[in-house]
């Protein structure tokens, strides 16, 4: 697997995550996305599942979501996950939000987009192909973070983010850079008209959408179209980073639901705040 400059796979303790290297000097942020390597859980979630909705054992899940925890040296009750919709309702998150999903129900009905100003808490989003976008605005304190499968990018969940992070936090746009990690690549995201019909009634013809006429069916890129709207937002091009990992082309790592046709486990892609001099 070749990895994009700036991006790092670790293996720590067994467990195998993916790091952005530029963010990893950075002392006063934590991140990583995971891979299906590393965890207890077995069968097709094997082995680091971390979706409670697998029908996995949830003492499995709770075990790999610790596991995590341990290399990032983050604690399990600062963990904040959401239920995600394929929707595009963007939360913000405060210190008493610690333990959503995880240790107590949800208090959001659905969020596919979350961010905060808080040091010690760790946001926590989902993935089997599905697009993980990571936001960081060096030097003002906040982070964030999207889940975007074909309906959250058509529906432009990376510019509700953005929006709040400009309009209601007042961060410069060209203080803000966006990881795009592992998910499914335009080699191996085929849809039909229908789905291709959404995204060519709200962008356009553009190169992210790919007609094949041997097939009659489309292939589209979601990186370059969560790209293409972070740059619409004005978001610098140098700040938009992408892993280039197909999750679907590297099943041996990743969970992929299209792979798998939906017998697999979920990834998450974690992300927090490290007051300087303290422990998460």
């Amino acid at each position: 697997m070749d990895l994009e400059d700036h991006f790092k796979l670790i293996t720590k303790h067994k467990l195998s995550y993916l790091i952005f290297d530029k963010w990893q000097g950075d002392e006063g942020l934590v991140h990583c996305f995971t891979t299906k390597r590393g965890g207890v859980s077995t069968g097709c979630l094997s082995s680091l599942n971390l979706g409670f909705n697998r029908g996995d054992n949830r003492d499995f899940v709770i075990q790999n979501y610790q596991r995590v925890c341990d290399v990032l040296q983050v604690d399990l009750k600062s963990l904040v996950l959401s239920r995600q919709v394929h929707e595009t309702n963007v939360v913000k998150v405060e210190a008493n939000d610690a333990g959503n999903e995880i240790l107590h129900s949800s208090k959001w009905e659905s969020a596919d987009g979350m961010y905060t100003r808080e040091p010690n808490i760790t946001l926590v989003t989902h993935y089997a192909d599905c697009v993980p976008l990571l936001f960081y605005a060096p030097g003002h304190s906040i982070i964030g973070m999207t889940h975007a499968g074909w309906r959250g990018t058509a529906g432009e969940i990376v510019k509700a983010l953005i929006d709040k992070w400009v309009n209601l936090e007042h961060i410069p746009k060209d203080a803000i850079q966006v990881v795009i990690g592992p998910s499914i690549g335009m080699c191996c995201f085929e849809v039909g008209e229908e789905v291709a019909h959404e995204f060519t009634t709200r962008f356009g013809e553009q190169s992210f959408i790919h007609y094949d006429h041997l097939t009659d069916k489309y292939h589209i890129d979601l990186w370059q179209c969560n790209k293409y709207i972070l740059m619409a937002c004005g978001i610098k091009e140098e700040n938009i980073f992408t892993s280039g990992i197909c999750t679907s082309c590297h099943e041996d790592l990743f969970f992929s639901h299209r792979k798998s046709n939906g017998k697999r486990g979920t990834h998450g892609a974690f992300m927090a705040l490290r007051s300087l001099g303290d422990e998460l």
